[in-house]
């Protein structure tokens, strides 16, 4: 007889879930948006080169003293916000129930040193009072943040400071913004940008009240906040209508309902970014367009037709969703990014673009897609023979971590990177090259060592996380004539100004090379076999360099990684021997 089975508990979830009240399947949920704000984290993470784990130091310590505006502004900024601060709460007092570091119910927003202020502040010039607000706004964020006493900052004292209708730009991407707050921001009726971007807790509603005081509203950044959608959407295209440039609608949740309203009535958009918005696949866009053009009749334009930037990052776009958005902007377009979506080839872009009389495309992220070589081929061969004018805009391009799906898709090799060589090394314009995390790159000596002497010297940002070794870079060394000496003198040094290298297979030799590049400001050498001695060499020939990412560096104390350039400067840094 089977014995039988002891009945236990668990935390973990059950894996037959019910259905909850008022959702259902592809409901949604908060789990949902961690999830996309975590990818979105990790990507802006490799975008920087792992700007968290940096040991940095300031420009001037590299020669470069600050301005007397910059140390006033500081000055001022740190003296407003000591207005700004509430005293501690009393021992034994009740916890606020408003955000963490605010609390309304000890406002000192009718103080005369307040409303002093606000006068000083509306009689600086626009450019100077919205940069007073930016230094002071991020003092609040690290006073908020450190506050161990149960203070905080002054909500309606900041509001009524900095709010009001001389504000033209209000940014608040650095701080968890109260209701409050946002609520203030209505008497900024002659505001022209507004950021509000990863304010998590900002609701649909709250905004959508806000937005129809502000009819001068040119540019909207709200990546970032899970919970705004289109309710906000179409507030924000009633009152700007023509006005509107910029939105950035990342990570928001956004439907086709919203951006209808937007694509119709914003004729002026230019700069659309709808990264990480869930739903947007195939049939949606379809939807879109169709319904976007028909309503985009009473008002007598193309919906898009002026667009420039197109971000798609992580949708579920097709090539036929891709090619029905890029029949509106074609002709304008300058900017696409449709890295890790649903395209699958370059084939409706190479076409929508190649059959405009001008080329204006200058930078294209398709990084995530199971690109083929004949798609790549198609898109960069035509490129490359159209008129040095045109085929020179084009300066940026992303093609980072190309996954091999079968023998015709074999992601980004030597082989694939060989094939395309001669047409990029005639777009004379490109500046800024990723190919992050091809491992199947830089296996043999060409065509990186090709590509490092060609397009890499002139190059200005270069992301080279892949299989890379030494003499991939000698390319970087000036020029040798025939007799071995060194060349002609009068050919200009690399360029470069951002390098990453991380999870390369560089040593100290690399060291000689990249010393060559005077104007670097960044080095990304994380999780590489570099030591002491390559950080002395660079240093000593990049007086600009100011970044430098040593993470999983063995051959650098680990006390050291993180704060290199202040061991430097103390002396404390020990230079290996040869």
């Amino acid at each position: 007889m089977a014995p039988k089975r002891v009945a236990t508990t668990s935390n973990a979830p059950s894996a037959k879930r019910r259905r909850a009240a008022g959702g259902g399947i592809g409901a949604p949920s908060q789990a949902d948006d961690t999830a996309r704000l975590i990818q979105a984290h990790h990507a802006a993470e490799h975008a920087t080169g792992g700007s968290s784990y940096l040991s940095k130091r300031a420009l001037s310590q590299t020669g470069r003293l600050r301005s007397l505006a910059d140390i006033s502004l500081q000055v001022s900024a740190e003296g407003i916000l000591e207005t700004l601060k509430l005293p501690p709460r009393a021992p034994g007092g009740a916890a606020s129930v408003s955000s963490v570091g605010w609390d309304k119910e000890r406002e000192v927003a009718s103080t005369q040193e307040a409303t002093a202020l606000r006068e000083y502040v509306r009689s600086l010039p626009e450019g100077l009072a919205t940069k007073l607000m930016g230094a002071v706004v991020e003092l609040a964020a690290e006073a908020i943040n450190s506050a161990t006493d149960g203070g905080g900052i002054s909500v309606l004292a900041l509001a009524t400071i900095f709010l009001h209708s001389n504000t033209t730009k209000v940014s608040f991407h650095a701080l968890s913004a109260p209701a409050l707050l946002v609520g203030r921001i209505s008497a900024c009726t002659n505001l022209v940008e507004l950021d509000m971007s990863s304010l998590i807790t900002l609701g649909d509603q709250a905004l959508a009240k806000v937005l129809p005081s502000l009819p001068r509203l040119e540019k909207i950044n709200l990546r970032g906040c899970t919970k705004v959608g289109d309710a906000s959407v179409i507030a924000l295209s009633k009152a700007t209508e023509g006005r509107l440039k910029v939105a950035n609608l990342s990570l928001t949740a956004v439907t086709v309902k919203g951006l209808v309203s937007l694509f119709a009535r914003c004729s002026a958009l230019e700069v659309l970014k709808l990264a990480n918005v869930n739903g947007l696949n195939e049939k949606a866009v379809m939807k879109l367009v169709d319904d976007s053009t028909r309503a985009a009749t009473g008002w007598r334009h193309i919906p898009l037709s002026n667009l420039r930037t197109l971000k798609l990052r992580a949708t579920d776009v097709t090539e036929a969703a891709l090619g029905r958005l890029l029949a509106l902007c074609a002709l304008s377009i300058t900017r696409l990014d449709i890295s890790y979506s649903g395209v699958k080839s370059l084939d409706i872009v190479s076409h929508a673009l190649h059959t405009a009389p001008d080329w204006r495309l200058e930078k294209l992220v398709a990084s995530g897609l199971p690109l083929t070589p004949a798609t790549l081929k198609g898109f960069f061969e035509p490129l490359s023979t159209r008129p040095e004018e045109q085929r020179s805009r084009f300066h940026t391009l992303k093609l980072g971590s190309i996954p091999s799906t079968s023998t015709k898709a074999p992601g980004l090799t030597d082989t694939v990177l060989g094939g395309i060589l001669p047409y990029l090394e005639m777009l004379g314009g490109l500046e800024n090259v990723s190919f992050f995390q091809n491992w199947d790159l830089g296996k043999r000596a060409e065509p990186m060592s090709r590509f490092m002497e060609v397009i890499g010297r002139r190059c200005k940002n270069l992301d080279l996380t892949i299989s890379l070794q030494d003499y991939h870079l000698e390319g970087l060394f000036p020029p040798l004539a025939e007799d071995g000496e060194a060349g002609n003198t009068s050919i200009d040094p690399p360029r470069l100004q951002t390098l990453i290298l991380d999870s390369s297979k560089i040593t100290d030799a690399a060291a000689g090379p990249i010393s060559e590049c005077h104007d670097l400001r960044a080095l990304h050498v994380a999780e590489t076999k570099i030591s002491t001695r390559f950080l002395a060499t660079i240093m000593a020939s990049c007086p600009l360099l100011s970044n430098v990412n040593l993470t999983s560096c063995r051959g650098v104390p680990v006390t050291q990684r993180r704060n290199f350039f202040d061991a430097w400067a103390k002396g404390e840094v020990v230079v290996d021997e040869a």
